[in-house]
């Protein structure tokens, strides 16, 4: 469900944060649309993480608890409320929102750098495999 959000909610905020601006300034500031896109875009992904991890990090650190998200699930509940997932939502953002903008701001940019400089032809007249293998590239890198 994270990576859903994250790169779902991504490619929308990227296309409505520039769509609030005019052409030349969301060029221009390219690079601060895909920050906050990616921003908003993690904070939405980490609400939908933050049950998985808190489960997760319960089955790690309490040995004997459960061993599966299934068995771990209802002794939350039961024990604490549906509140116990979302206690490590703050640190979570803390963590995930700066390194997933750091993320698709590297791999923005890479693959611009890549159809600039290794690319032998421009980004529209590629096919669609080739634009496959160059976001490829550019993700790998990032």
């Amino acid at each position: 469900m994270q990576g859903l959000c994250k790169f779902g909610f991504y490619e929308v905020f990227k296309v409505a944060y520039a769509g609030m601006l005019d052409d030349e300034t969301a060029y221009t500031y390219r690079t601060f649309v895909y920050l906050a896109a990616s921003a908003s875009a993690e904070f939405i992904a980490d609400i939908a993480l933050s049950p998985m991890e808190a489960a997760k990090v319960r089955i790690q650190t309490m040995p004997g608890f459960a061993s599966t998200l299934r068995e771990a699930w209802p002794k939350m509940v039961k024990n604490e409320g549906y509140g116990t997932f979302y206690k490590g939502l703050v640190p979570l953002w803390g963590r995930q929102i700066p390194y997933t903008m750091m993320k698709f701001a590297c791999f923005e940019r890479t693959l611009e750098l890549l159809y600039q400089y290794v690319v032998p032809k421009p980004r529209e007249q590629c096919t669609k495999g080739e634009q496959l293998v160059v976001t490829f590239a550019a993700g790998y890198i990032a």
